[in-house]
């Protein structure tokens, strides 16, 4: 009775653990080109993707996530923000503020070619890898 419950169970895992090795995830680095997947429009007061045109608004606005302090650390002017429509794509310049924001190049658009700043962890997120032009 034992060995068809364990035969069982290792029936249900091994496809878990299969699938695991399968989706691993892409570790940003300079040069990678990301598309936004999640839904996102420039004309939309709220649910919108942006990019920073501050290092340190970035910054602040991920302390405020983190630490949950929206008083002290995140006074962002809606004038420095990019707001993003969905499928637009960015390039990874450099990483600032050990590795929790990212310096990028938005790709399309009206302010295309321009640099940014956006929060490291809204990358994996919301964006999708499309390739690295290092390689």
């Amino acid at each position: 009775m034992n060995k068809i419950l364990l035969t069982i169970f290792v029936m249900f895992l091994f496809p878990l653990l299969a699938s695991s090795e399968e989706t691993k995830i892409q570790k940003p680095s300079p040069g990678d080109i990301w598309q936004l997947e999640t839904r996102s429009s420039r004309l939309s007061n709220s649910g919108s993707e942006v990019l920073y045109y501050l290092p340190n608004d970035a910054y602040n606005t991920y302390r405020a996530r983190k630490f949950n302090d929206w008083d002290e650390f995140s006074i962002v002017d809606s004038r420095d923000i990019e707001k993003l429509n969905t499928g637009y794509k960015i390039q990874l310049l450099e990483e600032k503020f050990n590795s929790k924001v990212f310096k990028v190049k938005l790709l399309d658009g009206m302010n295309k070619d321009r640099n940014y700043f956006m929060i490291a962890e809204e990358l994996q997120r919301n964006y999708k890898f499309m390739e690295n032009i290092n390689e």
